[in-house]
């Protein structure tokens, strides 16, 4: 395998625990490589909060990561969370076969607060991180099925080798793709204990992407899916109008949850994720 030329890496590096950070690097030899850390058995989710209305209604929320070519090179952690561009392709077909209809977290806040109509079987679709991989491959088969997705960007490496730009994400914004917030640096927020640190990563994310882009920001993905009440506080003051955890609490969304949408990793071969989302 060719050495890796002058690779930009984003690592976290934890001890201990059930729950994987992504860290991609994108060479300019075109091999990719991804490694994971563990998330140390402390940071558990904050359970489900009740609903304050008794309506839910079931949107599965997709969470992709990696979308490229694989490389004999990949570690079996990084397969974990990969789709190649065909099985992603293959995946967005079988929404449209199957029944299911693409929306929007806008669509779903606007369920919730003002009345208005989903579709039958919705379904959303995220990405998290920013890589540009995601600009690469993903974002023209979301073209070619007509489909939306929000591409939650944490915002401190926008512009660096292997992250998507600023002209990327104003075109995928023009092309009717949302972009949220992932944070600044992608921390454990609820290991951010300097109470000025924890806001600047939640608003000043929002802010950067608002200034840079000229739009409003409404949707904000807690990194690693970690949060707790006073941060989900913060969320809400900061001026999001949702906010998607990375924890299946299964499809049902609802009203009370608009700050804890349940969510999960897209099985990453067809009849994985054929099977997760029948077509009856």
């Amino acid at each position: 395998m060719p050495p890796l030329a002058r690779a930009s890496i984003f690592v976290a590096v934890l001890a201990a625990g059930g729950f994987f950070l992504f860290a991609h690097s994108r060479a300019e030899s075109k091999e990719n490589q991804a490694t994971y850390a563990e998330v140390p058995a402390d940071a558990t989710p904050m359970p489900p909060a009740a609903a304050t209305s008794p309506e839910t209604v079931s949107v599965p929320v997709l969470v992709y990561h990696i979308v490229r070519p694989s490389y004999p090179s990949d570690s079996q952690a990084v397969k974990t969370l990969a789709h190649t561009p065909e099985v992603f392709d293959e995946e967005m077909k079988y929404l449209a076969d199957a029944g299911y209809h693409v929306v929007s977290f806008g669509d779903l806040e606007n369920h919730f607060k003002s009345g208005a109509a989903l579709p039958t079987k919705p379904i959303i679709i995220s990405f998290d991180d920013g890589w540009r991989d995601q600009f690469e491959y993903a974002f023209p088969i979301l073209k070619k099925y007509g489909y939306t997705a929000t591409f939650f960007v944490f915002t401190n490496p926008i512009g660096r080798k292997g992250f998507v730009t600023w002209d990327d994400l104003r075109l995928m914004h023009d092309a009717g793709m949302t972009i949220g917030s992932h944070s600044l640096s992608h921390p454990f927020l609820t290991k951010v204990a300097e109470p000025a640190a924890l806001w600047s990563e939640i608003y000043n994310s929002k802010e950067k992407i608002e200034k840079n882009l000229g739009i409003t920001v409404s949707e904000f993905a807690y990194p690693f899916g970690q949060y707790n009440s006073d941060i989900v506080a913060l969320v809400k003051k900061a001026g999001y109008a949702s906010a998607r955890g990375d924890y299946y609490y299964g499809t049902e969304q609802s009203a009370g949850r608009l700050y804890e949408l349940s969510a999960l990793n897209a099985p990453t071969t067809t009849v994985l994720f054929a099977r997760k989302f029948p077509a009856n």
